[in-house]
């Protein structure tokens, strides 16, 4: 008993309970003397002075909530601002559940309200994350950070569309969807430029992406409906693009790129087994051919020049030769007139 009450002191101290001037803690720092509160309750429950150290804890945790999470009246507020972020909901709801935990009296009446305050916050800015991303101005990085920061806010409750009470909430997962094959879309289907092979190789990069990370993280839908969709599209659009690339191929460096993207196709889940990715083995062959045939014409010509220059010096030397030779002819030939 008399550690724990040294060990309650020194919870005190650490707070600054009996400090002339206030002690500024972290919030880890917080979390830990909530940790140490708990295990001195189990010691010595219904203690006042615990009481009253962990109201005050409590106190400044629900401050640092409420600064986090600030009220939002309604979802479709048009304020610029796209709310608290995916690290700022999850660190808020490890707080308000160490409000709860915290000793020292019943807290579920303020646990309610934090929480509900999170839940209206968490909606609101996966909202605002997936109204911003059929603006045309955005580019593909940033379109897919609002798409990642909805989906994560909200795998952080499971249970919001029982909870929020939001009007809209049920209908989150096909808007998320369809943000998903918007992106497909625009950065993918739509992309008919030729020539770009590293922009290509960044195509089905996306694709991977948006098929085995961001459907997967979607709540409420058919996961595999939803793939075998946008495999199918983002197939069609990227196996039409690698067959005109192979066309037109220049360099072994422009082969490697087209296989790269085959090879990355292949790890899409929905496209091992493609058959069309099966079918430019083909094409790839009579690429790789004719790269072969074009490095054989590059090598004869690489040793046609400097064997054409030693042909025209030897013609010139031989040129040379029989002219002087004829020139000493013509002068043997000469009858020059006898002195007097």
């Amino acid at each position: 008993l008399r550690n724990t009450e040294q060990q309650l002191t020194r919870i005190e101290e650490q707070l600054g309970q009996h400090a002339a001037e206030p002690v500024d803690l972290t919030l880890q720092q917080t979390l830990n003397v909530v940790q140490s509160l708990r295990g001195v309750a189990e010691t010595i429950p219904d203690d006042e002075r615990i009481a009253d150290v962990s109201t005050s804890v409590c106190e400044g945790l629900e401050s640092f909530v409420t600064s986090v999470l600030p009220s939002v009246e309604s979802e479709d507020d048009d304020g610029s601002s796209d709310g608290p972020s995916p690290a700022d909901l999850t660190m808020a709801l490890e707080v308000i559940e160490a409000i709860l935990a915290c000793p020292g009296g019943d807290r579920t009446a303020i646990y309610r309200s934090l929480r509900q305050q999170f839940l209206d916050s968490a909606c609101y800015s996966a909202w605002k994350r997936v109204n911003r991303l059929p603006d045309m101005r955005l580019d593909l990085a940033t379109k897919k950070e609002y798409l990642h920061g909805a989906l994560t806010i909200w795998q952080l409750l499971p249970d919001l569309s029982e909870n929020a009470g939001s009007p809209r909430l049920s209908r989150l997962p096909d808007e998320m969807h369809r943000a998903v094959q918007q992106v497909l879309l625009r950065h993918v289907v739509g992309t008919v430029e030729t020539g770009d092979l590293d922009s290509l190789v960044d195509t089905a990069l996306l694709t991977k992406e948006l098929s085995d990370e961001y459907l997967e993280m979607i709540p409420a839908i058919s996961l595999p409906d939803a793939q075998s969709a946008l495999g199918i599209q983002a197939a069609e659009a990227i196996i039409r693009r690698i067959r005109v690339e192979l066309s037109a191929l220049g360099s072994q460096r422009e082969l490697e790129l087209c296989l790269s993207v085959v090879s990355i196709l292949r790890t899409v889940s929905v496209l091992e087994d493609d058959e069309r990715i099966a079918e430019l083995a083909r094409p790839i062959s009579r690429a790789k051919w004719r790269l072969r045939f074009l490095d054989g014409l590059r090598t004869i010509r690489r040793a046609s020049l400097p064997t054409f220059v030693g042909l025209m010096g030897i013609g010139a030397l031989t040129a040379g030769y029989i002219g002087l030779a004829v020139l000493i002819q013509r002068l043997y030939e000469i009858n020059l007139p006898l002195a007097p």
